[in-house]
């Protein structure tokens, strides 16, 4: 009896290892495309401005990015392991040859994606049929919530004031 249960709680630890490291990430929220085909996306300073990103909104199953010189739309299905995306509607701006070669490249991910790998909770690979990384996203930081720097702001603001109101209403009238 007692190899019975060692057997039933060892295969019970075994599903529940593979199943808490294969869950499928969360995607909602901004990604960086740090790396397209296998390279790094590195730009100049002058060109930092429009580093490729995707935003995944899961409620819609739709995403919204830059591609490097244009805007881009569309809506992915995201199942398991397995993630697709539409075809991206995209705005049709020119633009430095850097920018347009890396675009083709993000576009060209988005079209081949067929799977999903979690690196870390920050990182995921995007890889086509065969199992080529296509594309590496890094999540992105969230700024501060604006309501709550107002509030201290406000909070900053009104504790000044207070202090030269004391400090004005000590000074004597001559």
């Amino acid at each position: 009896m007692k190899k019975v249960f060692n057997a039933v709680l060892a295969a019970a630890a075994g599903i529940f290892a593979v199943s808490s490291c294969c869950s499928q990430p969360e995607l909602n929220g901004t990604w960086d495309i740090t790396s397209v085909a296998g390279e790094q996306v590195v730009l100049s300073d002058s060109l930092s401005a429009a580093a490729p990103f995707i935003e995944f909104n899961t409620a819609e199953g739709r995403f919204h990015g830059n591609a490097g010189c244009n805007i881009m739309n569309g809506t992915y299905t995201f199942a398991g392991d397995s993630l697709s995306f539409s075809q991206a509607a995209t705005t049709m701006m020119a633009g430095p040859e850097e920018l347009m070669e890396l675009e083709a490249k993000v576009l060209n991910a988005l079209n081949t994606a067929a799977t999903v790998k979690t690196v870390s909770t920050d990182v995921l690979q995007v890889c086509d049929a065969e199992g080529n990384v296509a594309m590496e996203l890094t999540r992105r930081a969230e700024a501060a919530e604006p309501a709550a720097e107002c509030a201290a702001e406000t909070a900053v603001a009104a504790d000044s004031t207070a202090v030269a109101a004391d400090s004005t209403a000590v000074v004597p009238a001559e």
